[in-house]
């Protein structure tokens, strides 16, 4: 599965997944990474990121230990690296 042409966030995301490994981390993290001094001008366009590398498996989601649905959740949002075939 390709995701090098879908933007810099789905790129940035996954890289950040990669680094961490086993690691879970939230997606204001890779924001601010990439536009620290104006991260949250961009949060709309990061949660679309995850939710579509969420939809192709290439990441998975949890909120206090369990699965969350994208759009249906309360609180924090984790990012892990899924399976990559």
């Amino acid at each position: 599965m390709n995701y090098l042409d879908k933007g810099i966030l789905v790129l940035a995301t996954m890289e950040m997944a990669k680094r961490k490994k086993e690691m879970s981390f939230c997606p204001t993290e890779v924001v601010k990474w990439i536009y620290p001094s104006n991260w949250e001008s961009f949060m709309d366009d990061e949660n679309r990121a995850v939710a579509w590398l969420h939809e192709k498996g290439l990441i998975t989601l949890e909120n206090e230990g369990i699965t969350p649905h994208l759009g249906n959740t309360d609180g924090v949002i984790k990012i892990k690296l899924g399976k990559i075939s």
